[in-house]
């Protein structure tokens, strides 16, 4: 499945073949991790092979496969295949399957999108949906990743029943699937107003008997909100580091053709032509000119110096209409670059041009019987030395098969951003590591132009150098690791600095599992405290009024204590905790208490009752060591399913929306932030839908509900403890909290903290205010984005409003004196 590479090591191991649970109703299973037990299964072109009690690890090479022994499975009883494994950078996978010929070709595959992770993930694919999933199938197998040089574990391979009951009980670390109630979340938990359930574009009244007309609130843009907020976005993709307004191309389109090298060597940014299974295919890539120019030299640059994706045989064409060609030169037999040159140079005579085609007529072998076409520059000179197809000199690079395609829409990715009225973006950068290591700069042309553009509108950015060195590598040489990381991260920070609010050094190192043994973990925090102090320490140096961030999967008491003790306590201004509550999906919500990390492992919720008490038990931890160290929350969110009944995870796009108004707002309570919902752009994992967008684009109920939010709330409100709320009537686990803005405006956020459901209506109460004088008062809904007046009676100082609806998201009463 590699696009890009060459077989380098092909590793057999034969054991002997076992299937496990053979019974339709259970599945087929194949589990990978007792000591070199792979059941009957075949690791090719893989490094660094380890085996612990649960998986294979392995860095990915240049075309790793995993190679079922043969099978005998009927496609009609087994419809689905689950995947349990963990990468730790982000790329695409994909499962081939084979008939009675037991020939695997790009036909008979199905792809994936595999996440970034440090734990384990379930990806259920639906092999149904594949018209060639039919008859026998004798042979399976699993390209786990794109890319050579990633961090891989598989743990098992399942085939299950067309029609499994059973749920991705392991995807994010949610209980079994044994312990979850399936019937319960049918079931409704806020009901009793005469109302349909709320949607998000549709207006309802928030008080019961008041008709008075509904107006929809006015959003604001994120540079519309003079005081900030603490609301934000994570990206997840790599458009910050790779895209700019000149040059907008998907992976691997011909977009990069014409880009100007300023992102070279970046992973994606290179042409490359579909995949073939003969060398003999035909594909050309090309670029027009903005207008006729007389060209005199063209250049081609290779993907890299072993001319990977590069032609055997090519030739190129010139012409000035786009119709009638001349020939410029006939290459044959390419096997090496010329002498002391990086790439292909062609003088000739200045002649009329506005279109230059690349013709491949016989294609390079990448991996096992794969052939493509790839290119990383096409440059067209004049005889004044310009090179006139640059984008941005109005050149537009074209091909006939490429692999990717589409355009990156600029204006729409970021504007969607700012309309939303986040303030806070959260960009990972996993490259900065190898690239200076590699000689070139960390710091990508791209980001730079992006961070000013960010900045520009208003938008703070939380900047996560997200690669550590290896353990591995710091125990053998700790001096040159040590120095080489600190100089890559201060390299970023002298480039961007002033452009970045918030400096967040590594990731998830205490999510360990069993990677670290016992024996093991004084000195592996050691290597984490050595090189995120270090680094924190020349940050300082460089940039000393950007708070430093450090990060932790889910609360981890201990190691956040260990690490603070061990010397951090002085070097950082900010922890950064990763909030996943892992819950079933639809009884997911905000204020329950989530999962916590504890010896590098996931424990669900230990002694804590709630949310609060988490919150509250870190801040006392990070106290006894530094009061000034705040809580930020730089990863948090729940994904959608394509059937809202589903199961772990797999809430409805509604409840998605009440998710998140409810936890920005509760964060607001508790002076945490800024909160970063993971992730903005759409990404989409088997059945699993995050993102506040969809992959075609549209604003998800979820981009709405934090519109709403960012449109209300900002830095300056803050908690009122001279007016009151009462509340009559019974409502399960109420929330509320006074609030008072610059402006004077006072709101009160309100709802009930039940379990998310689509069908919940609300509850009608009434509530007594007290504390000041009122003139007028309205209803916010944060779900529809609707304003609602309302009606209220003074009874002496209190003001009681009859018939408020509580709902199980936010609904804001503005109130003016």
């Amino acid at each position: 499945m590699n696009h890009i590479q060459i077989l380098s090591i092909f590793l057999f191991v034969w054991i002997t073949f076992t299937m496990r649970g053979q019974s339709v109703e259970t599945g087929l299973e194949w589990r990978f991790g007792i000591p070199k037990y792979l059941s009957g299964w075949e690791i090719r072109d893989s490094n660094q092979i380890k085996f612990t009690s649960k998986s294979v690890s392995f860095i990915s090479g240049r075309d790793s496969s995993f190679v079922s022994p043969k099978l005998e499975v009927l496609a009609a009883r087994f419809m689905i295949c689950e995947i349990v494994m963990q990468s730790d950078r982000q790329t695409v996978g994909e499962l081939f399957f084979a008939g009675p010929d037991a020939e695997f070709s790009q036909k008979n595959s199905l792809a994936f999108q595999v996440e970034s992770s440090t734990v384990p993930r379930t990806y259920r694919i639906d092999c149904s949906r594949h018209p060639l999933w039919t008859g026998n199938i004798v042979r399976l197998r699993l390209d786990p990743a794109v890319s050579a040089d990633i961090g891989m574990q598989v743990q098992s391979i399942r085939l299950l029943p067309a029609k499994t009951e059973q749920l991705s009980a392991d995807y994010v670390g949610m209980p079994s699937a044994e312990q979850q109630d399936d019937t319960s979340f049918r079931q409704p938990t806020l009901i009793g107003v005469p109302q349909d359930s709320p949607e998000f574009f549709t207006k309802f009244h928030n008080q019961l008997s008041n008709n008075t007309p509904i107006s929809d609130l006015k959003p604001r843009t994120t540079r519309e909100i003079p005081d900030g907020n603490i609301f934000g976005v994570a990206i997840c993709g790599s458009d910050f580091f790779t895209n700019t307004p000149e040059t907008k191309g998907a992976l691997w389109s011909s977009y990069w053709l014409n880009d100007g090298e300023k992102l070279a060597n970046t992973h994606n940014t290179v042409f490359s032509s579909a995949m073939h299974y003969s060398e003999n295919a035909k594909e050309w890539c090309m670029v027009e000119l903005k207008q006729q120019e007389q060209i005199s030299r063209i250049i081609l640059r290779p993907r890299n110096r072993d001319l990977d994706g590069f032609p055997i045989d090519l030739h190129i064409l010139c012409s000035s209409d786009g119709q009638n060609w001349n020939q410029i030169t006939e290459l044959k037999e390419i096997y090496t670059l010329p002498k002391e040159q990086e790439y292909f140079s062609f003088d000739f005579q200045p002649q009329p041009t506005r279109f230059v085609k690349v013709v491949a007529t016989r294609l390079r072998a990448e991996g096992k019987q794969r052939y493509y076409f790839q290119l990383r520059e096409l440059e067209v000179f004049g005889k004044d030395g310009v090179n006139y197809a640059l984008a941005d000199q109005g050149g537009v690079a074209s091909a006939g098969n490429p692999l990717g395609s589409g355009m990156f829409d600029y204006q729409e990715y970021y504007g969607n951003i700012f309309d939303s009225g986040a303030q806070w973006v959260f960009v990972s950068n996993e490259s900065f590591l190898s690239r200076y290591k590699s000689g070139q700069s960390p710091c990508t042309y791209a980001e730079r132009s992006n961070a000013e553009y960010l900045q520009k509108n208003g938008t703070k950015l939380l900047y996560r150098f997200f690669t550590l060195p290896s353990f591995a590598e710091y125990r053998a040489e700790p001096e040159r690791i040590r120095r080489e990381y600190a100089e890559a991260v201060t390299a970023i920070v002298k480039t961007l600095q002033g452009k970045v609010s918030i400096w967040s050094l590594a990731n998830e190192q205490n999510f360990y599992g069993d990677s670290i043994l016992p024996s093991e973990l004084a000195e592996f925090r050691n290597y984490y405290v050595d090189l995120v102090g270090t680094a924190a320490e020349r940050i300082r140096q460089i940039d000393p009024r950007t708070p430093i961030e450090i990060e932790t999967a889910l609360f981890d008491y201990g190691w956040t204590e260990e690490v603070l003790k061990a010397g951090l306590a002085d070097k950082i201004d900010l922890i950064g905790v990763h909030v996943y509550k892992e819950l079933r999906g639809c009884d997911t919500f905000p204020e329950a208490a989530g999962a916590i990390s504890q010896n590098g492992k996931r424990l669900y919720t230990g002694p804590y009752s709630n949310y609060e008490d988490q919150i509250a038990a870190l801040r006392k931890l990070i106290e006894k060591y530094n009061p000034k160290i705040g809580i930020t929350v730089s990863e948090t969110g729940i994904n959608t399913g394509d059937n809202p009944e589903g199961g772990s995870y797999y809430v409805s796009e509604k409840s998605q929306a009440k998710f998140l108004a409810r936890l920005y707002v509760y964060h607001l309570f508790h002076r945490i932030g800024p909160t970063c919902w993971w992730s903005f752009d759409p990404v989409k994992t088997g059945e699993f839908q995050w993102g506040l967008l969809t992959p075609t684009g549209k604003r998800k109920a979820a981009w709405y509900a934090l519109r709403n939010v960012a449109s209300i709330f900002d830095n300056s409100c803050h908690l009122n403890s001279e007016i009151k709320l009462q509340l009559e009537g019974k409502v399960e686990a109420f929330q509320s909290c006074i609030l008072q803005n610059a402006t004077g405006e006072f709101l009160i956020p309100f709802w009930s903290a039940v379990k998310m459901r689509d069908s919940n209506t609300g509850k009608a109460v009434d509530l007594i205010i007290s504390g000041l004088e009122l003139k007028y008062m309205e209803a916010i809904d944060m779900l529809s984005g609707s304003v609602h007046p309302l009606h209220f009676e003074q009874q002496g100082k209190e003001y009681r409003l009859k018939g408020i609806i509580v709902r199980d998201y936010p609904v804001v009463l503005r109130l003016i004196r």
